[in-house]
């Protein structure tokens, strides 16, 4: 007697930034959602949370989960709030009847917000700006504290350490459970484009660079 195999059910996918905001080209439309489509993205969130370093995991009511339609494909992004305001645990259901299986941990409040930067040995912190990240980034090699961090609240932030090889950029999503780094050592030009596209809103870095997740 022969019995076939039960298919082994997928991790989900955590999404780097690039693959969550290729989901937002066309742009988004607020969207009603079903009951079980909400209990299946609660679902998904409460499987992930711990994995995220968002706490214990607490009943989450299904009325508190909003979503957004794409204009382009119908794939709605299902918004599970976190641990502070504007900060979501973002669930993508697809259009086919399937269980979701990739999600991104985002604080949108995050997004608008006016980075600070911050240099050590040149004693800068405060609001960011083009001039102090121009002259700071290129002179950390050989410096006692040779990093520099870019901060947009709540542990969503970029940050660059020089060393011998070259520059080194790590940026996070709110924990440190969304960790990356780059996989490629940069020169001083390029770790000041990816800092003033990080300062001022533009997206570029997540895409001119390949990240990989790291744990801590």
């Amino acid at each position: 007697m022969f019995f076939s195999k039960k298919p082994q059910k997928r991790s989900p996918k955590l999404l780097q930034i690039a693959e969550y905001l290729d989901l937002l080209n066309g742009g988004l439309v607020s969207a009603e959602i079903s009951n079980p489509e909400k209990a299946a993205a609660l679902g998904l969130a409460r499987d992930v949370w711990g994995s995220l370093a968002l706490g214990d995991w607490a009943e989450i009511e299904p009325a508190a989960v909003t979503a957004w339609r794409s204009k382009v494909n119908g794939h709605v992004l299902a918004h599970v709030p976190a641990f502070a305001d504007d900060c979501f645990l973002i669930v993508l259901l697809s259009s086919e009847p399937v269980a979701p299986d990739s999600y991104i941990l985002l604080d949108v409040g995050a997004e608008y917000a006016n980075a600070t930067f911050s240099c050590p040995f040149l004693g800068l912190a405060g609001a960011a700006n083009e001039d102090d990240i121009r002259r700071a980034i290129p002179e950390l090699p050989g410096k006692s504290d040779p990093f520099a961090v870019l901060d947009l609240r709540g542990g969503t932030y970029m940050q660059v350490y020089a060393d011998g090889h070259g520059f080194h950029l790590e940026h996070q999503l709110v924990t440190s459970a969304a960790h990356y780094r780059c996989v490629d050592i940069v020169g001083p030009d390029e770790a000041v484009e990816a800092f003033l596209s990080y300062a001022f809103g533009s997206h570029e870095w997540a895409y001119k660079r390949r990240w990989e997740r790291i744990s801590l």
